[in-house]
């Protein structure tokens, strides 16, 4: 089978086919792989009109979401996972990554093994840009601290001129990170983020990010991308604040959310990463919905 690098002008073609994928999961979307590029080399093959996507991690392939087309079909599915088995050296590296749970009995039937991936989590919009009721008491005190604070400060559009100011209040961010843990494997994502930040927002427009940041006596201080995965959900991709002043996150999610309250009915911010405080956070502002997404694997000896 000969595979296509996947590069920024096959987004087209991709969105055309993840219109076609009725999904809450925030990967099918090309900028939720394509920051990651730099991990993992990604191609593509269109298998019985289905756009099947392959990630290249060492020398062995897995797929990172489910072939997009409608129907869905299994057939696609298992020929794709199939090839992965075939071509790596580490069978344990084949896998079907990001799928939704509605597929997952079929494949459980067919005897492929199922592992539960991540849990992302949805909110409705409007909620989180009205925080009303105890609930987000919290969360409105931070946020009117931080106004009166800087009753000026507002959130803008990002443009290309940002890019300095938005990496290096990551590499801020980062080095207070770094001092608060010696978790190995928590540092080592913060480096894998940061090449991930970096791409997706020197990208920004071409990837279709909706970029917003905040100044604080001209300098960066907060910012948020994200884009939408289909008419009704709004994914949440990257949101960095500096976490010296007190509401700011508050702040910049919750004018973000008023933004895309007039478009969008329901906000996804992604998983947790498996990380405690980020989970807390997460939690704190009482998502509607947990989506869970599964691995695939074609048999018990290839988990991990």
């Amino acid at each position: 089978m000969q595979l296509n690098p996947l590069t920024l002008n096959d987004k087209p073609v991709f969105d055309k086919y993840a219109s076609l994928t009725p999904t809450k999961l925030s990967y099918y979307a090309f900028p939720a792989l394509y920051v990651w590029r730099e991990h993992f080399q990604f191609y593509w093959k269109l298998l019985q009109d289905h756009f099947c996507v392959f990630a290249k991690q060492g020398g062995d392939f897995f797929l990172p979401i489910l072939p997009m087309g409608s129907p869905f079909s299994y057939e696609v599915a298992i020929a794709a996972l199939r090839y992965c088995l075939e071509s790596n050296k580490n069978p344990q590296i084949a896998r079907i990554e990001n799928v939704h749970t509605e597929v997952i009995p079929v494949f459980r039937k067919m005897g492929y093994h199922i592992v539960q991936k991540e849990t992302e989590y949805i909110y409705g919009t409007e909620k989180l840009a009205k925080l009303s009721g105890n609930l987000y008491k919290s969360k409105r005190y931070s946020y009117n601290t931080f106004v009166r604070r800087f009753p000026h400060v507002r959130l803008l559009p990002y443009s290309v001129s940002d890019l300095e100011g938005c990496l290096a209040l990551y590499e801020k961010w980062q080095k207070s990170r770094q001092e608060d843990s010696d978790d190995e494997i928590y540092l080592t994502m913060l480096d894998d983020s940061q090449i991930a930040h970096r791409i997706g927002i020197s990208e920004a427009h071409k990837l279709g990010l909706v970029g917003r940041i905040v100044r604080i006596d001209g300098e960066i201080k907060a910012y948020t991308f994200g884009y939408p995965l289909n008419t009704d959900i709004f994914c949440i991709l990257f949101e960095i604040s500096d976490l010296n002043i007190n509401g700011l996150s508050q702040f910049i999610y919750r004018e973000y959310c008023r933004e895309l309250m007039v478009k969008y009915r329901w906000i996804n911010a992604m998983d947790d990463s498996g990380l405690d405080n980020l989970k807390r956070v997460k939690q704190s502002y009482h998502p509607t919905q947990l989506v869970a997404s599964y691995n695939v694997y074609e048999n018990s000896t290839n988990l991990p």
